[in-house]
């Protein structure tokens, strides 16, 4: 088993009032008892592996199964699964969870794209979800609980599906506004076949690169605020473009189905339940993440662009042939039209800038 980092801290568990283990090794177990029946009653510990480095992005998740399963119900989180391994590390992951050597998992829905639920595609199609919102209210809806179950088979069973961070493109030397500013450059992309061919639509050559891996040979990437402030991006000197989202990267949420079957019928209802019902916790603590991020990258000196209205337009039209290709099946253009219709009139998310931030001067 590849080594994970326990990150959950004494205090955090406390908050969360959950039982957070150490991570000793690998949990196959749920709540069987010695006779291989369930108890409702006996208390079932899961573990829950991320790539990820913080649990922040479902912390709401962790906090609704402890209300709801009243302590039956343990989750032990482990981060930095597979982190920095290659850039397939969401698909080592899935392979973890069918095996048993994980009980749960919370990854990237972008993964499916190129495994058993392709129709998962629509949620990251580009410059479609373009604010927390627009992504609160996709998964809040009817389409995300069908995109749910899409998840089921192959030795996985879904729970959920959370708010994800906002991508945005980064540019090296010049900013990256309009398709033109694309054209030939290295593009760096974390594995999405939708994001391979958006930037490929525009005229970049994409390259899948590892979880916190290295940026600075790229022309460009795209990367949430919060994973750039992280792992110090900002320090390559790249322009950010402030009022571009290329795609959420919403939190999958799934279970090994054979770790599944081994709760009871309440256990199971609590999992599926608390992911639902996390959705609005978990899109507002990704508003928080932005407000800190922003702050730190702006006193550090992160420099932002803004592309023109003009340029929108023609980075819309550029795209168009992701939507054509993702429209060919029709689960996809099913999800595809229902997230459109949903996200119609919800403004984009506010151009990201440095003035008024604390400590920075209004001038930047």
């Amino acid at each position: 088993m590849h080594a994970r980092r326990a990150t959950v801290s004494g205090s955090l568990a406390a908050l969360l009032g959950l039982t957070l283990l150490a991570a000793t090794g690998c949990s196959g177990s749920a709540a069987a008892d010695k006779a291989g029946g369930n108890s409702a009653a006996k208390p079932a510990t899961l573990t829950l592996a991320t790539p990820m480095g913080t649990t922040q992005e479902f912390n709401a998740f962790l906090t609704q199964v402890q209300a709801l399963s009243h302590g039956s119900l343990r989750i032990r989180v482990e981060t930095d699964a597979h982190h920095e391994e290659g850039p397939d590390f969401e698909e080592q992951l899935l392979l973890d969870v069918k095996r048993g050597d994980v009980d749960l998992a919370a990854l990237g829905s972008r993964v499916f794209d190129i495994t058993d639920a392709r129709s998962l595609g629509a949620l990251t199609a580009p410059l479609l979800i373009t604010s927390h919102a627009a992504e609160e209210k996709v998964l809040g809806s009817p389409v995300a609980r069908r995109m749910v179950r899409e998840l089921d088979g192959d030795g996985l069973t879904g729970l959920g599906l959370l708010p994800g961070t906002l991508r945005r493109p980064f540019g090296a030397r010049t900013a990256l506004l309009g398709p033109a500013d694309y054209k030939g450059r290295t593009f760096g992309v974390q594995e999405s076949k939708v994001a391979d061919s958006t930037l490929r639509a525009l005229g970049a050559k994409p390259e899948w690169f590892a979880a916190g891996g290295d940026v600075d040979a790229f022309g460009g990437y795209e990367q949430q605020l919060s994973s750039v402030d992280g792992n110090r991006y900002d320090e390559n000197g790249m322009i950010a473009t402030a009022n571009v989202v290329l795609w959420p990267r919403p939190v999958a949420l799934v279970a090994g189905t054979k770790a599944f079957q081994r709760l009871s019928e309440d256990q199971r209802a609590v999992l599926r339940k608390a992911a639902q019902q996390a959705v609005p916790g978990a899109s507002e603590t990704l508003r928080n993440m932005d407000r800190e991020s922003l702050g730190n990258l702006c006193r550090r000196g992160q420099k932002f662009a803004k592309a023109s209205p003009a340029q929108l337009t023609a980075l819309r039209k550029a795209v168009q042939p992701v939507y054509d290709q993702l429209g060919r099946d029709p689960k996809t253009k099913a999800n595809l039209d229902d997230i459109t219709a949903l996200v119609k009139g919800i403004p984009a998310e506010p151009a990201a800038s440095c003035k008024g931030t604390s400590g920075v001067s209004s001038t930047q």
